[in-house]
């Protein structure tokens, strides 16, 4: 099994366009554990950093924000995780960070496709590598084939802060090509691309599912005082698509949301097209925005095919989720599905992508 050490430094490089396939925010979690007396084993997938819990205890000993086994175990501890998705795994990162004398001395990691049992054939996809105390270890991998469990392996036992597991979203996309479904999400393979801020809030968080807990899970841009000034996030597709509908969404933004938005799209090649470029094509002309609510806006030029939008925000503030809602390119659904049954893979179909409640219409000509 091959793997490579990747400094802290070149993290964005290695993994900024990646999807932290693990994360409990698209429903990753803990489905079985050997042991977890003394930290429990979900907070592994946290989304905030591991805390510092010094001198606190509870009735079996010092608190820990991680997951921590009894000590002398003669083999090893075991953690398996069910991915937020199916996706194909290239990275990780264990992170042992204020587990100092008590972190886990080496882990491994092996993956499963289906849900694992006693009969489960296990793949390991990264071997054996020793751990240090309170910090965190960055491991890049060759790309495996679709995984959609992961079991962490510590040997033989103590503790780890986080463990977050780096990939790619087998993209889920409907099965008919007319079906109105959300071509920005997570889950269709939609990613963001480039933005202009992300000081309070994470833009990625734009396309997660469900319409999250509080101002933390949104996208927050920093204060401006410059005349005309805006914020602008690019979202790349999970397919080409004709779009339909935007929804934004400002919930839990109530005295910091932006004034206004618009909406561009582009049909491009490129990963991240320049976001300065005279080709994006303005399908949504500048609208108001209010404060903790849904916003539905019908797009301009639906029989246009885009790979992209840009969304912008004036002149700054805070959104929480974005739904670009369309059809897929026929063309694209049929060579995607002959690209995953070439690569052995499996095509997958759902009837829609849409957040439960939400009625898109279309009108029909």
């Amino acid at each position: 099994m091959a793997y490579e050490v990747v400094p802290l430094e070149d993290f964005s490089k290695e993994f900024g366009s990646t999807t932290e396939l693990s994360s409990v925010s698209i429903g990753g979690q803990v489905v079985h554990v050997s042991d977890e007396f003394f930290a429990e084993a979900y907070q592994l997938l946290l989304v905030e950093p591991p805390i510092s819990l010094a001198k606190q205890y509870g009735p079996n000993g010092e608190l820990y924000s991680g997951w921590e086994t009894r000590r002398h175990n003669p083999t090893h501890d075991w953690c398996t995780i069910k991915l937020g998705t199916t996706g194909v795994i290239t990275g990780f990162d264990i992170d042992t960070t204020h587990f100092n004398g008590n972190e886990a001395p080496e882990a491994s990691v092996d993956a499963a496709h289906e849900f694992p049992n006693e009969g489960t054939m296990w793949k390991g996809i990264l071997p054996k590598v020793r751990l240090g105390p309170s910090r965190r270890h960055l491991y890049k991998i060759p790309a495996t084939g679709q995984a959609t469990y992961v079991r962490l392996k510590i040997y033989p036992d103590g503790g780890i802060a986080r463990f977050r597991v780096y990939g790619h979203v087998m993209p889920v996309f409907p099965a008919s090509p007319v079906e109105l479904f959300d071509l920005a999400h997570i889950f269709a393979g939609g990613k963001i691309v480039a933005t202009s801020d992300d000081h309070f809030g994470s833009s990625s968080n734009l396309l997660l599912p469900g319409r999250g807990k509080d101002m933390g899970d949104g996208w927050e841009t920093k204060r401006s005082y410059t005349k005309d000034h805006q914020d602008w996030v690019t979202i790349k597709l999970g397919a080409p698509g004709y779009l339909s509908t935007a929804v934004i969404d400002t919930i839990h933004f109530k005295g910091n949301f932006p004034e206004s938005c618009d909406i561009r799209g582009i049909y491009s090649q490129d990963i991240a097209p320049d976001a300065n470029s005279d080709d994006w094509n303005i399908i949504l002309s500048s609208a108001k925005l209010g404060p903790h609510r849904m916003h539905f806006f019908r797009l301009s030029n639906p029989c246009e095919q885009y790979t992209h939008v840009k969304v912008s925000i004036y002149p700054d503030g805070g959104i929480k989720r974005i739904r670009i809602i369309g059809t897929m390119a026929t063309k694209y659904e049929a060579n995607m599905a002959e690209m995953t049954t070439q690569a052995g893979g499996k095509y997958q179909a759902t009837p829609i992508i849409v957040e439960e409640g939400w009625e898109i219409t279309e009108d029909r000509i």
